[in-house]
């Protein structure tokens, strides 16, 4: 059976913009500074893959959508360029919902 490209792109902006929460679900303390006591956040609340679980799943329709439009930018790159602007734009489009979802159980 073979995948229809479309969806094969939707999968690689999905698949980019949950890597990209995960590394920002894991190194938040550095990339948030204003964070001073980290331990304060993991106390009465979720852990931090559910945390993390919630981001992925608010963010999967940004990703899909992202991968779909950054397929359709470099027509004339080639496959190559396509899958790149997929993931970028898959970053582009779900890392905004992951940032909030950390700024939200960070206590805002």
């Amino acid at each position: 059976m073979k995948i229809p490209r479309p969806l094969v792109f939707a999968l690689t902006g999905w698949l980019v913009g949950a890597i990209a929460i995960v590394v920002v679900g894991l190194f938040w303390p550095s990339i948030f500074p204003a964070i001073v006591v980290v331990e304060h956040y993991y106390g009465d609340g979720p852990n931090l893959l559910t945390i993390i679980g919630f981001g992925i799943l608010l963010a999967s329709p940004g990703g899909l959508l992202g991968g779909l439009i950054g397929s359709r930018i470099p027509k004339e790159g080639g496959q190559n360029e396509q899958f790149s602007m997929a993931g970028i734009m898959g970053i582009v489009f779900s890392l905004p919902f992951a940032c909030m979802v950390l700024w939200f159980f960070t206590g805002w």
